[in-house]
């Protein structure tokens, strides 16, 4: 049952990420921004043999990205190195190899870009979560949370977190590789533990040199350690065992320092050094910490933008208050971990979807989730699944949002949130993006009444949205009511769109309809451009709302006039009612 589940789960969320749906359409595949630098060992020592960054990110920045591709490369004192570590790549290696493979299999560039590694990587990332579900519902079961209840929390913990977004839109960035691996660990420790285990003991600290090894910062998790041990009695004797505390201890460390000197060998590599400090000038401020705003706010807090994490906290609290000594050390490791995370230079952690840095951490919420599930009568587990369900598909939206660009990479506020809040029309998509950009606005509207009308072409009174009047085309009439605008009249020089929203009917959906374009001068017609519209046409026989937002070409000069007039050359006829034209002039 468990394995089902999760495999299921995973299979709808491969589904989702091939749909598109959740695709960023101003950037190239999964492999953009940080990610690549996660990602670029593996290119550079697989693909360029070279540590030449400037090879490595260039010849793929130009051919993927526009010459735009990120430089995740910093200048040390020894030379150029990834700021980022390694161990997210040697993670994805198998599932890069896969892809080198597919690539050279069926005739894909070789390059660790184009589309089997594009593939790879999302498949990868939740291979990954997946692994870590499955660990993560069997120390919750282990932990006296029934089956059903396990099975559930992981499912919500996957659907109705940031993991989803970093699982399927974002799958390089480390996000999705730490989640598992803090599963892993827990699972492990409890086994160990209990097992007391030399094999358990080596496989926690493999997997715990690995989390360091992703993000160093991870490595807080080793203090959750007296919560997974039920206390720190109990684990100050299970730790002293048949072989000792030294010797325990002494095996673990030895084998995390093994990991971590994959890293120092990535260093040598790079620059002849052994040790790095890869983040320059970036690093904490512990006297100023930013905790209000990594939970709370708008901005990127974890509880807006993972707001079933409210029902994971009073889980936590309950637990706290049934069991103290076991409580109280998870609490203290949430709070040192959260005091760490908002106490680096830059709170927010750039570009990104919801608080990411506390991805990683999800396994201990989704203990405090299934803890109130468990403990709770019928009527109330019966309220928490249904909550539950409605924050899926809360972070499902806000995911979308994200990747639409309707939720600024980093310029939202309260105000903002609110005024988009679930919002999906593609009206809204980059609203704040633009706003910001915006150096003026001019609106154009007619309702094709007599005294507003801009040109007798095609009106038609058979039927009208408003009024008396619409126009129409198609079924033999080309080309509607027409405005023709001095370019003067639209604003500011700079880049512009338009926005455009009429109210139409149609016999049956998708039906031919364009918006045509053009700029005129004294002598001829130029620029000419057309706007499909045909597609937005989902309903018939009944009046729909369509939206579009389209650049507009460059005009040679300002005393030029632009002409804009719905088209259609179908046979079958199409009303437009209510027709609004806003020019945005937008910053170059």
């Amino acid at each position: 049952m468990r394995k089902t589940a999760i495999i299921a789960a995973l299979l709808v969320a491969i589904g989702l990420s091939l749909s598109g749906l959740f695709d960023n359409e101003a950037m190239y595949g999964k492999i953009h921004a940080d990610a690549q630098g996660y990602y670029g060992y593996l290119v550079a020592v697989f693909l360029e043999q070279s540590f030449d960054w400037e090879q490595v990110i260039h010849s793929y920045a130009d051919v993927y990205f526009g010459g735009g591709g990120s430089d995740f490369t910093v200048q040390s004192d020894f030379g150029r190195i990834n700021k980022y570590y390694a161990g997210a790549s040697l993670l994805m290696l198998p599932f890069f190899l896969v892809s080198c493979l597919c690539a050279w299999l069926f005739g894909f560039p070789l390059d660790g870009y184009s589309a089997p590694f594009q593939y790879g990587i999302t498949f990868g990332a939740l291979f990954y979560v997946g692994v870590g579900l499955y660990f993560l519902s069997r120390f919750l079961e282990a932990r006296g949370i029934s089956k059903g209840v396990s099975i559930f929390t992981v499912l919500c913990c996957l659907f109705a977190t940031g993991l989803f977004h970093y699982s399927v839109s974002e799958p390089a960035m480390s996000h999705a590789y730490s989640f598992g691996l803090v599963c892993v660990f827990m699972f492990s420790v409890d086994r160990w533990l209990s097992t007391d285990k030399r094999i358990d003991l080596l496989a926690s600290s493999l997997v715990f040199g690995l989390i360091v090894l992703v993000r160093p910062v991870n490595g807080l998790v080793i203090l959750s350690v007296p919560f997974i041990a039920g206390g720190l009695k109990p684990l100050l004797e299970k730790l002293k065992g048949k072989d000792g505390l030294i010797k325990k201890l002494g095996l673990g460390v030895l084998v995390v320092f093994g990991v971590l000197l994959i890293q120092s060998a990535m260093y040598l590599a790079q620059v002849g050094e052994p040790l790095v400090w890869s983040y320059q000038d970036e690093g904490f401020n512990f006297s100023n910490p930013k905790i209000w705003n990594v939970l709370f706010s708008y901005k990127k807090g974890f509880f807006i933008y993972t707001p079933i994490g409210v029902l994971a906290a009073v889980g936590l609290v309950l637990h706290l208050i049934k069991k103290p000594k076991e409580g109280v050390w998870l609490w203290l490791f949430l709070a040192i971990s959260v005091y760490v995370i908002s106490s680096w230079w830059n709170w927010y952690y750039g570009g990104s979807f919801g608080m990411r840095a506390l991805i990683e951490f999800l396994p201990f919420a989704a203990f405090g989730l299934a803890y109130l599930i468990q403990s709770v009568g019928k009527p109330l587990r019966l309220m928490v699944g249904i909550a539950c369900v409605f924050f899926v598909g809360v972070n499902l939206i806000q995911s979308y949002q994200y990747q639409k660009f309707i939720l600024h990479w980093v310029g939202m506020d309260e105000a903002r949130y609110w005024e988009v809040f679930l919002k999906t029309d593609r009206e809204y998509d980059g609203i704040f993006y633009r706003r910001d950009m915006t150096l003026s606005t001019k609106s154009f509207e007619t309702d094709l009444e007599p005294g507003t009308m801009w040109g007798n072409q095609g009106l038609d009174s058979t039927l009208a949205f408003s009024g008396q009047r619409s126009t129409v085309v198609g079924g033999g009439n080309s080309y509607g009511s027409t405005i023709g605008i001095p370019v003067s009249e639209l604003g500011e020089v700079g880049k512009r769109e338009l926005h455009f929203s009429a109210m139409v009917w149609c016999e049956k959906p998708q039906q031919e309809l364009s918006l045509a374009y053009s700029f005129r001068n004294d002598s001829s017609d130029y620029g000419h451009a057309y706007i499909q519209l045909g597609q937005l046409l989902t309903e018939g026989n009944q009046w729909v709302k369509i939206t579009k937002i389209e650049a507009l070409g460059k005009p040679v000069s300002v005393d030029d006039n632009w002409i804009v007039y719905p088209f259609s050359e179908g046979q079958t006829k199409v009303y437009l009612d209510d027709l609004k034209y806003e020019i945005v002039t937008l910053r170059e």
